[in-house]
């Protein structure tokens, strides 16, 4: 099941271990010394590939950070003081700047992705096997393009590496537009979806397929928003969910049970592995109970990403998403019940602190299907019969009552109703945050939060005090590293 990312730990030393901490956007995946010698063969052109899925966990690492955070599901725990955790508090708040950590770690591990990507595009030539040699390229260009396409919608326009680069053109790198990222993107989709393999044999399950393409492509058309890319999400979409074999789950809590992982729902996942391989999950340590020692999971929380008031008004008392995805109380050691909110969606048994089992899921056929939901609804002007029986299929797997007329009326209405259903199926797996993107409701709904569901504006914490948010705030500043480094480079408006 996850054998090849447990026997390319010692490999992925060697590959990544050696990458210069001095090139700007990490854009040197091995040392001069074992580059060129390392991809001599099929095998360890394989052991590449396996080397970018691997290096997506330094990048998942702070994924939610960039993310759920900045989204109405998630906050900082009210348990830290107002100087702890700073770097959190300011993307919680919108009131970031270039200097923070957790937008230039991103950034940082976003590119490590893209630089290993384009290493293996680079030493193709030694695979003889022309079909592997296709399935290497999309397995590349997937995991490029997933990094390129969250580096784009989280900062905007971004250095577009598509080869590998010295240290010394690194500096001199200009951001490409927003346009020109997604044409990178979108070709790199095309290919993966038409090259890549359907399914995969059992001992390497977790590579990317060509539904997993087809997932990523279809929304990354739908993002970019023309009416030829709307169009062609729409085919991509319907093409995944009527052909790939994926299917809803009966019980949605059995979708994230680390002994049912890569289920049929499953499209793609970032793996995990306990048993102190350097493999395991943080998560359910970052997001569990400060205080809770191993109360709640071994070894105690961190109560980093804590579901919001919203979030536990969302569902209907009899909603089976709600337990899944986070608890409401737990019990400590002397018995005592604490009420408080958490996100358990990544809670399991395990016996070392940041090293939990369970996989992150990037896609699934939920998603599919209300991709799909939502490209009808904007190619037709409002939604049809296909399309709200999509969002009804979500509804009734969490026994919920199917959509009424007055959400289906109308194309505004059937979005606004879609945006909800998002919200209640994808809470914590780092989707919100795109979802309000892509329909542009994220000034709007975050102001409404702000107002809302808490209480932002806390005299005692004038440095964080969130005013109405403008549009400029949905981006992310670029690192000031970057800049420093290349003064040419251009910030991002209001930073």
């Amino acid at each position: 099941m996850k054998n090849y990312i447990i026997k390319i730990t010692a490999v992925l030393a060697i590959i990544v271990g050696f990458q210069s901490c001095d090139d700007p956007i990490d854009l040197q995946p091995i040392s001069d010394i074992g580059a060129d010698g390392f991809y001599s063969n099929t095998n360890e052109v394989n052991l590449g590939v396996i080397g970018i899925y691997n290096s997506l966990h330094l990048k998942q690492l702070d994924e939610w950070i960039v993310t759920e955070l900045r989204s109405d599901n998630t906050q900082l725990s009210f348990d830290n003081s107002v100087n702890a955790n700073v770097p959190y508090r300011q993307l919680d708040r919108f009131v970031s700047n270039p200097l923070n950590e957790f937008t230039a770690s991103y950034w940082r591990a976003s590119y490590k992705t893209i630089g290993l990507s384009n290493h293996v595009l680079e030493n193709l030539a030694v695979v003889d096997d022309i079909d592997l040699a296709a399935q290497y390229e999309g397995e590349a260009r997937f995991l490029r393009a997933h990094s390129l396409f969250n580096l784009v919608r989280l900062y905007g326009g971004v250095f577009v590496i598509t080869e590998t680069i010295d240290a010394s053109d690194a500096r001199n790198l200009e951001r490409k537009s927003i346009e020109e990222a997604y044409e990178v993107i979108i070709e790199d989709l095309e290919f993966a979806y038409n090259n890549l393999p359907e399914a995969y044999g059992s001992s390497e399950v977790g590579r990317a397929t060509k539904w997993a393409a087809g997932a990523e492509l279809g929304k990354a058309l739908l993002t970019e928003g023309s009416a030829t890319s709307v169009a062609r999400a729409e085919t991509v979409l319907r093409d995944v969910a009527t052909l790939s074999g994926k299917m809803l789950l009966d019980n949605y809590e059995d979708v994230f049970d680390f002994n049912n992982e890569y289920n049929d729902e499953i499209l793609f996942a970032v793996r995990y592995q306990s048993g102190l391989l350097g493999l395991g999950s943080p998560f359910a340590n970052l997001f569990s109970p400060l205080q809770s020692e191993n109360a709640v999971i071994f070894g105690g929380g961190d109560e980093l990403n804590v579901p919001t008031e919203g979030m536990e008004a969302l569902y209907a008392a009899n909603d089976p998403r709600a337990r899944t995805n986070f608890a409401v109380s737990w019990v400590d050691n002397s018995g005592n019940t604490n009420l408080e909110r958490f996100v358990s969606k990544y809670n399991s048994t395990f016996s070392n602190v940041d090293d939990a089992p369970n996989d992150w899921v990037i896609s699934r056929y939920a998603d599919v299907i209300l991709l799909l939901a939502e490209a009808i609804n904007e190619n037709n002007g409002g939604p049809n019969t296909e399309a709200i029986g999509y969002v009804d299929d979500v509804k009734l797997r969490a026994g919920q009552p199917v959509l009424t007329s007055s959400q289906t009326s109308t194309y505004f209405d059937f979005k606004l109703a879609l945006e909800e259903e998002r919200r209640k199926e994808f809470a914590f797996e780092n989707h919100r945050w795109f979802d309000l993107l892509r329909t542009d409701r994220a000034v709007t709904v975050m102001n409404n939060h702000f107002v809302t569901d808490f209480q932002y504006n806390d005299p005692n914490e004038t440095a964080f005090n969130t005013q109405p948010i403008q549009q400029f705030q949905t981006l992310l500043p670029i690192p000031q590293y970057e800049i420093d480094l290349n003064p040419s480079v251009a910030q991002n408006v209001g930073y």
